[in-house]
């Protein structure tokens, strides 16, 4: 259903610059594009509601079709409804010049092929079994002509079946020949397309959803089970569940549409922009015995038009449904935007098992520069061309919800997939030209194609989010990072550090698809550094202001809260970071008295330190610190420790 809306993003490659900044190869010369960028991915339309190769998964488990839909559909219930409209309107054709129709005999019959046609209110004209009748558009009205003469021309023209064993075949053309040459042979076991049985056809002339008055054709049948036998959803080969789950489903969606639609003249289109609805070939094609019994045994009682639905607080709901996912289903809220309680993110692991045959459940599809950038405008997003593509960010079902474009000179457009924004997740499929939003991978294209030459990289304004440090800390390495505004590809990042009185560049690195960089500062020295970063393209350089950064090394120290006259005391500790042959000088006091060296001890391979000396012989208390002026950490003396003598 709806499955050219039915639509997950998780990595992207970017297209690799060939050395330096994409800002300053764009101010020499026209920077080469991807011709093309290949997209993988997984699941088949927008992801909303049942799956319907989840469904047949979980029939193969041995779930019921009720289990399948109050699985997807959460919080609901499937009951036996009288259904409050008996028809349904479903549009077969709309927008064309020329329709022709033929009765033809189901396939094994031999006394079908009759039908009436009336114009408007006035007397059935026959029509014979294999004989045609063409339709078209003259003075606002639908002219009818069978057997090379004119019949009639009115408002409605109304087709009607002499007996059941008959299926008419409607066709459309240019002019009244190619639509009859469109006809074909008739119908045949496994081969009759566009054939339809049950209700009434009706053609009708107007101006639908545009400015060119033409035809429209209607089947109008009952829906509880005509309608769903023609339904085209599934194979009829699949487990009784799944296609019970179907056909429940398509009723209960067909059940809400109850308003006439002004594009077709009809409740319900009969393609994917609703459900997809073939008409007698379903029935008629290859176990098409078992799709018509698995309609039938969800009808409850056909003489009052109750059937079975899907409710939730016992309101019959608009069952969406796709083909299936990547592995897990999408809420509404995501996709279109309103939130349903019914409609949320469920376990779809079904949909990717290998006993369904889903050829979704893993797919490839490409896009060409031209028409990535063509689309991409047509939605509000004005790029010149298309360098790289990334994904940003995935919704928790797994859909795109950011994705991150880079042009040619650097710029970087940043789009919120969802609704209400220019991309929404339906249109981004169309966009990408791919079957669903669950996207894993999108890699550029071997081939290169001359970039725009309207892209031109935008003035850099500031440097954010730069992680300055808030307090003194240890020399080690040290990685900043941040990102410059407004984003870009390929800027130029410095970290410059100033000695002597003039700035010196401590490293360099350039933006990634984000417009954020990362550097990292190896072997600083302990003490007081001023650095700032610098961010340069084509339009120039921007400086951050000046940063005082403090760096210095740690050293601790641990002592025995206690000890015995004249005892041995080991006074161990450790510095930070843990370099090797530092030289740490141990000192005590005794009381009150003045601070004198016990030892000199150098750290091992860890940072660690360790002395032993005899405790005095008074009883008082004993105070330990610890000190070291190595060049690596810095002048530091440790917190005291106190030691009691017994």
């Amino acid at each position: 259903m709806h499955k050219s809306t039915k639509f997950l993003v998780t990595t992207a490659v970017t297209f690799g610059l060939v050395s330096g900044s994409m800002g300053a190869a764009r101010a020499a010369e026209v920077v080469p594009v991807p011709a093309g960028f290949t997209i993988t991915g997984s699941g088949f339309g927008h992801g909303v509601g049942m799956s319907q190769y989840g469904a047949q998964g979980m029939g193969l488990d041995g779930f019921t079709a009720s289990q399948i839909l109050t699985h997807y559909y959460q919080g609901t219930a499937v009951n036996a409804v009288a259904l409050p409209a008996t028809n349904i309107r479903v549009g077969i054709l709309q927008d064309k010049t020329f329709v022709a129709v033929r009765g033809e005999n189901v396939p094994g019959q031999t006394t079908g092929g009759a039908f009436n046609i009336t114009i408007d209110a006035n007397a059935a004209i026959p029509v014979a079994a294999g004989a045609v009748a063409t339709f078209t558009t003259v003075n606002g009205q639908t002219e009818v002509s069978s057997g090379g003469s004119v019949l009639g021309a009115g408002t409605t023209v109304t087709l009607t079946w002499v007996n059941a064993d008959t299926v008419i075949n409607v066709k459309s053309g240019a002019d009244a020949a190619s639509a009859t040459s469109a006809l074909g042979a008739n119908c045949a076991v496994n081969v009759c397309s566009n054939r339809y049985r049950y209700g009434t056809l009706e053609l009708t002339s107007g101006a639908y959803d545009d400015a060119i008055v033409d035809l429209v054709v209607v089947n109008t049948l009952r829906l509880s089970d005509e309608y769903l036998y023609g339904l085209g959803e599934v194979p009829s080969s699949w487990t009784e569940a799944a296609m019970q789950a179907q056909a429940i489903a398509g009723r209960s969606y067909a059940v809400r549409k109850t308003s006439t639609r002004s594009g077709c003249n009809c409740q319900i289109y009969s393609t994917t922009l609703d459900q997809a609805f073939v008409g007698f070939s379903k029935e008629n094609s290859a176990m098409g015995d078992r799709w018509v019994a698995a309609v039938n045994a969800t009808i409850v009682d056909i003489n009052t038009n109750t059937a079975l639905v899907v409710q939730y607080n016992g309101s019959t709901i608009s069952t969406y449904y796709s083909s299936s996912t990547g592995g897990k289903s999408q809420p509404t809220s995501e996709v279109w935007g309103s939130a349903f309680p019914y409609l949320v993110s469920v376990d779809d692991r079904w949909s990717q098992d290998p006993r369904v045959g889903n050829a979704n459940s893993a797919w490839t599809d490409t896009v060409d520069q031209a028409s990535l950038v063509a689309r991409l405008r047509a939605q509000g997003v004005l790029v010149p061309d298309v360098w790289s593509m990334t994904v940003a960010g995935n919704y928790p079902s797994g859909g795109i919800s950011k994705l991150n474009l880079s042009d040619s000179a650097g710029n970087i457009t940043a789009l919120t997939i969802a609704p209400g924004q220019p991309i929404t997740p339906d249109e981004l499929r169309g966009v990408l030209g791919t079957k669903s939003t669950y996207i894993s991978a999108i890699t550029p294209g071997i081939e290169t194609v001359p970039g725009s030459t309207s892209a031109t990289a935008k003035k850099l304004k500031s440097v954010t989010k730069v992680n300055w440090p808030t307090k003194t800390i240890v020399p080690s390495d040290y990685s900043f990072s941040g990102k410059v505004s407004p984003a870009q590809l390929g800027a130029t990042v410095k970290l410059q550090r100033k000695s002597g009185g003039k700035w010196k560049t401590v490293s360099t690195a350039t933006t990634n698809d984000k417009g954020a960089w990362s550097i990292l500062w190896t072997g600083p020295s302990a003490g007081k550094h001023d650095l700032r970063i610098t961010a340069t393209n084509t339009k120039g350089t921007i400086k951050t202001s000046t940063k005082r950064v403090t760096m210095a090394g740690s050293i601790a120290l641990s002592a025995p809260k206690s000890a015995n006259r004249n005892a041995s005391v080991t006074i161990s500790g450790s510095v930070a970071p843990g370099y090797a042959d530092v030289a740490v000088i141990v000192e005590r006091k005794l009381g009150n008295g003045k601070w004198k060296q016990i030892g000199t001890v150098a750290t091992d391979a860890a940072g660690n330190w360790a002395i032993t000396h005899n405790a005095t012989s008074k009883k008082l208390t004993v105070s330990y610190r610890a000190k070291t002026s190595d060049s690596r950490l810095g002048v530091l003396v440790s917190k005291t420790k106190k030691t009691k003598v017994k």
